[in-house]
């Protein structure tokens, strides 16, 4: 009898000290990975984006949910993470509610995201993108933008080039990337 409850006291250690180990294991590597996910109102995006001193502002319509989105950002990420980023700024905007934060932090972690998030505060309930767009760039055609589409700014807050979803002309995921490569370096 005492055999086995020496035998089940063992593993019952064994088994705390496996949850605890795994659980500091993933905490770990949680810690080591930072996305920077920054809440903030449009005008303050605005702001951050036209105070920004770098050659080149890249503002990046971002949406996990969306299949363009999730195709073209493993290579802006790349691009992002072998870049001097002396150059330029990156802005990627998220659709993401507030409350789901976390979930978006998950999904970073998941992929290995580090770039610099935003998630804007209090968006209208209907045509966020269109008020977002048009708040940041006035000259820009705020009925072709979305996901995965992104407007360029030169040092001086001049848009370069935007690109759009206009089925017409709606760029391929590969000219979007010789776009971007032009002014990530």
């Amino acid at each position: 009898m005492k055999s086995s409850n020496k035998q089940g006291m063992r593993c019952f250690l064994l088994l705390i000290f496996l949850l605890i180990f795994s659980n500091s294991t993933i905490i770990a590597q949680h810690k080591t990975f930072q996305a920077h996910i920054n809440v903030v109102e449009i005008d303050d995006l605005k702001n951050k984006i036209f105070e920004s001193q770098k050659p080149y502002k890249i503002v990046f319509m971002f949406n996990q949910f969306c299949s363009v989105s999730r195709d073209i950002f493993p290579e802006l990420d790349a691009l992002y993470k072998n870049a001097n980023q002396k150059n330029f700024e990156l802005f990627v905007v998220s659709n993401t509610k507030e409350k789901n934060k976390e979930e978006l932090q998950n999904h970073l972690f998941y992929y290995g995201y580090a770039e610099p998030f935003y998630i804007i505060k209090n968006k209208p309930l209907l045509g966020f993108y269109k008020k977002l767009i048009h708040t940041i760039c006035e000259s820009c055609d705020t009925r072709k933008m979305g996901y995965s589409d992104f407007i360029i700014f030169d040092k001086n807050n001049e848009v370069l080039t935007q690109t759009n979803h206009d089925i017409v002309n709606q760029l391929t995921k590969d000219e979007r990337i010789v776009i971007l490569k032009k002014y990530i370096q």
